[in-house]
């Protein structure tokens, strides 16, 4: 399966290449993949690495984890829309989408011509990625417990992280960091596991569906 969505993508990566139909005048877009009743495209792919909807982790080949991560997103949207959490203030989706275009920088003007993005569509990206966020603090919460082992543990795997000036510190001069770190750690490897899980149940997950939007 992740060897077929690879080669989505990179197929979806060369018709962006091409992007226009005749003239310039009407985009090409192709389903690349369904969750349930819902269509992945290629504009979808593009805008949420554009936006910074998804991340793409440092070493990672974008190309070969976008779609996957997309479709990830919209298994955890789906899972949101069961449960209903609070809806965002005005205020706080302004802000979400101010993010978005700071994301996308220079990036952003060809994305609203090309992928027809507008203040609407702005709009409901960041009010999703909103509840993803209330959803997850709900469920999760924002931190978990770790022990000074657990602490030691992360300070001594990541020793990069507590170098200053060429000169390991002492785990003593850093442990409340450590802990902090070893936390976060924890809670995102909880998370992964929890879209894994939710991409072993999903049913009607398609990928390489072909079509046009």
């Amino acid at each position: 399966m992740s060897g077929r969505r690879a080669l989505c993508v990179h197929l979806a990566y060369c018709i962006l290449q091409c992007g226009v139909a005749a003239h310039g005048q009407q985009l090409i877009d192709r389903v690349l993949a369904r969750v349930g009743t819902n269509a992945i495209t290629l504009t979808d792919v593009r805008t949420a690495i554009v936006l910074g909807l998804i991340e793409v982790k440092s070493g990672e080949d974008p190309q070969a984890v976008a779609l996957e991560r997309t479709i990830d997103r919209q298994l955890v949207l789906n899972e949101v829309a069961r449960f209903a959490p609070p809806e965002p203030s005005a205020e706080d989706v302004a802000a979400e989408v101010a993010a978005m275009k700071s994301s996308a920088g220079s990036r952003l003007d060809t994305l609203v011509t090309s992928a027809g993005l507008d203040a609407a569509k702005l709009q409901q990206l960041a009010r999703e990625t909103l509840r993803i966020r209330a959803y997850i603090a709900q469920r999760f919460g924002t931190s978990v417990q770790v022990t000074e082992d657990e602490a030691r543990k992360y300070y001594e795997e990541h020793p990069a992280e507590f170098t200053r000036d060429g000169v390991l510190m002492a785990f003593e001069e850093v442990e409340a960091v450590a802990r902090q770190r070893a936390s976060a750690e924890r809670l995102r490897m909880t998370i992964d596991q929890w879209v894994k899980d939710l991409r072993t149940r999903a049913e009607g997950v398609i990928v390489g569906a072909a079509g046009k939007r």
